[in-house]
């Protein structure tokens, strides 16, 4: 992703993350009402950013939601959702159903930081990252997606410099302590925990990945 100029209304800054919309915009790729997207910013649903009075939502964000044809029924609990995913027995088709294995937390910390959690409160790796670590050939980026339990987000901010932004390149997915549990512990999130994580990406190459993540883990 590359950084380039960015408007609402009057408002005009720098985005190296992800290019920003304005909700009326954003409102209008979804087809919803803007007070709707202001619902899903809201209630954590969709990724937003605050400039004063002013929100805004990832373009990425919004590409895969409308990539995704919604919820089929209530979202899974945490641990049924887990159960699902660690049977291999996702539906690649309403990835909504599976949006209570984690709650994301995007923020920013140092590179140290990052590299330490995995090791410090056993983190795992998941996203983009740990797709090329399952053999899927997907460029780079410097976003990184890390699993971790409740507990060991409770006290986090007290062993790293951690800063919550809502447009953070760092995901950290916070998993009910119950489910975790129930995930074997290693260096990589399940294989079709990582597919999900894939889904929530604006790249079609990333759902790409994600249907063969999936398929292959049946």
């Amino acid at each position: 992703m590359t950084a380039g100029l960015v408007y609402i209304g009057e408002l005009q800054y720098i985005s190296s993350v992800s290019e920003l919309l304005p909700l009326a915009e954003a409102a209008d790729l979804l087809g919803v009402s803007v007070e709707r997207v202001r619902q899903l910013v809201v209630g954590g649903q969709l990724p937003g950013q605050r400039f004063g009075n002013v929100w805004a939502v990832p373009m990425d964000a919004v590409a895969a939601r409308r990539h995704s044809p919604g919820l089929r029924g209530r979202p899974l609990g945490p641990v049924k959702a887990w159960h699902e995913i660690l049977a291999g027995s996702i539906d690649v088709r309403h990835p909504g159903r599976y949006q209570r294995r984690a709650n994301i937390i995007r923020c920013e910390m140092s590179r140290a930081d990052v590299v330490a959690l995995p090791e410090m409160v056993g983190a795992m790796l998941g996203g983009v990252r740990a797709a090329i670590a399952l053999g899927e050939q997907l460029a780079l980026d410097d976003s990184v997606d890390l699993y971790l339990s409740a507990k060991s987000f409770a006290g986090l901010d007290e062993r790293v410099a951690l800063v919550s932004d809502a447009a953070g390149r760092i995901a950290l997915r916070v998993v009910d302590d119950e489910a975790w549990q129930l995930l074997p512990k290693g260096a990589v999130a399940p294989r079709s925990a990582v597919a999900l994580d894939l889904l929530d990406s604006g790249d079609p190459r990333h759902w790409m990945s994600a249907e063969h993540l999936a398929d292959s883990d049946e």
